[in-house]
């Protein structure tokens, strides 16, 4: 995953846009060693950004994001991306 796509992902994530049909278990575990790379969708990525960042004041963990764009950036290849 490249910074545009990680920079769509968050836009998605901060919108209105619902992300309850997007399944984000092919992310379990995407901080451990032996994570083998996935092909994932814009969507599921802005899911994982909810799920893993948002907080209950509407703002969102940036050591979290972080965590996300740094595996993200060799585990996640992103498929049907616009930019």
């Amino acid at each position: 995953m490249n910074k545009a796509e990680l920079n769509e992902a968050f836009a998605v994530a901060k919108s209105n846009a619902d992300l309850s049909m997007e399944d984000i278990s092919i992310f379990d575990g995407f901080g451990l060693s032996d994570f083998q790379p996935v092909h994932v969708t814009i969507g599921q990525v802005a899911r994982l950004i909810r799920y893993q960042c948002q907080q209950l004041d509407g703002g969102y963990d940036a050591e979290n994001f972080n965590d996300i764009a740094e595996f993200g950036r060799k585990r996640f290849t992103v498929y049907g991306a616009t930019n």
